[in-house]
């Protein structure tokens, strides 16, 4: 997919409303919260990227009484910044702050397809598998994994959990590279 693709779904999923809007008749507005980009994209290839986001259903588009424009994310296009946001947790780079951030989860076997879900984003993202349904991760990451949870409506089968110790630390220092 096209990185303007990524960073426009990035952006979206980050906003609070997740969409922003623009006028038809003055062509496309940039909220504020895309101000930074005027100087690295031009605003063909932004208007471009949201014409194609929209075409493949990543977006949608609602117009208002007075000529506004509100673009939002679709579920389809929460799933694919879910999946970005997750790619781009393994390559997080900061200073571990000690804390273990772990994620339990009791899933029955009518939602399997969530469980799978979850088991195969974490595992991609670089989170260690401890036991079947508990993995861990030392970086911050409780926003994108309340997203996903509630993405594929389990909340009530999870746990997110904020550790100060773990038994076998010392492995997984060394597995995650940490001092």
């Amino acid at each position: 997919m096209n990185p303007i693709f990524n960073q426009i779904l990035l952006h979206l999923y980050d906003s609070i409303d997740y969409g922003f809007s623009y006028r038809l008749k003055k062509g496309l507005w940039v909220s504020d919260y895309f101000d930074h980009w005027k100087k690295e994209i031009p605003l063909k290839k932004f208007q471009d990227g949201v014409r194609d986001l929209n075409k493949q259903k990543f977006i949608q588009k609602k117009e208002n009484y007075d000529g506004s424009v509100i673009v939002s994310l679709t579920e389809k296009g929460m799933l694919r910044a879910l999946n970005i946001d997750f790619r781009n947790l393994e390559r997080k780079k900061e200073v571990w702050d000690g804390k273990w951030r772990i994620l339990a989860f009791d899933i029955p076997e009518e939602c399997r397809k969530g469980r799978n879900a979850l088991r195969y984003r974490f595992k991609s993202a670089g989170f260690h598998e401890l036991q079947k349904s508990l993995f861990v991760y030392p970086y911050d990451c409780q926003k994108e994994v309340m997203a996903l949870v509630a993405l594929f409506k389990l909340e009530k089968h999870t746990r997110f959990v904020l550790a100060d110790f773990i038994d076998n630390e010392s492995f997984l220092k060394s597995k995650f590279k940490l001092s």
